[in-house]
């Protein structure tokens, strides 16, 4: 499936006419934002803001942080990462235990 150049132009002439001229400038202002934002929090390093999850046990809601378990546990191979005992998967690399 090749798009060349005449393929490119009818598709830029449907969108400029089913949104019109003014909106295609804000549809791509949007998108090139949109674009920026993802990589901007793609390449944002994982240490840098901690996530913690809402953890139920016996009725009472706790925090607990992720990539940290209790001190018994099993140990990712692959990472490194400590988990529960009950886990199936690493939550730092998604290895299967």
């Amino acid at each position: 499936m090749d798009v060349g150049p005449l393929e490119i132009g009818l598709i830029v002439v449907a969108i400029v006419l089913i949104f019109g001229v003014g909106k295609v400038g804000e549809i791509g202002g949007a998108l090139g934002k949109s674009i920026r934002e993802f990589r901007r929090e793609r390449d944002k390093k994982e240490d840098d803001v901690p996530q913690t999850l809402p953890a139920v046990s016996n009725g009472e809601v706790a925090s607990i942080q992720l990539g940290t378990a209790p001190a018994t546990g099993r140990v990712c191979q692959s990472c490194g990462n400590q988990m529960s005992e009950k886990a199936k998967f690493c939550m730092g690399c998604g290895t299967r235990l």
